[in-house]
């Protein structure tokens, strides 16, 4: 068994890693590293949880059911992020729907990936746990 201390990052194959970027840093909260047209880095604010995006032709298919990623937010912020989503028109993969561990929304990123947002109802899905 290896123990490791976390993951570091995800790299995304994407066609414009400046605009990726920008998407992310602009509805996640995310701050941009670097951006270049062939490689942009995010991370999220007061974590090291971080996104590589390099320029690919690359294209990816959407479905919830398919490879996805999620974000956590707290649950008094659920409903505003649904509404961030409606007045941006980002594409819905899905409707808000709801689960044990609390609501969640699946939307669709400029390159096609499939990105979930879910609420944060139990302990065991809480950063840091």
């Amino acid at each position: 068994m290896i123990t490791t201390k976390g993951m570091t990052h995800i790299a995304l194959p994407v066609e414009d890693p400046e605009q990726s970027a920008h998407f992310y840093a602009s509805l996640f909260n995310m701050e941009v590293l670097s951006s270049s047209p062939e490689m942009a880095f995010v991370r999220t604010v007061g974590s090291g949880d971080l996104i590589a995006f390099g320029r690919s032709d690359v294209r990816v298919a959407s479905s919830r059911n398919a490879m996805h990623f999620g974000f956590i937010v707290d649950p008094d912020q659920f409903d505003t992020a649904v509404s961030t989503i409606e007045e941006r028109s980002i594409k819905k993969v899905s409707e808000p729907g709801r689960r044990n561990m609390g609501r969640y929304i699946f939307i669709e990123d400029p390159d096609g990936y499939t990105v979930e947002i879910f609420e944060n109802l139990e302990s065991g899905w809480s950063v840091g746990s």
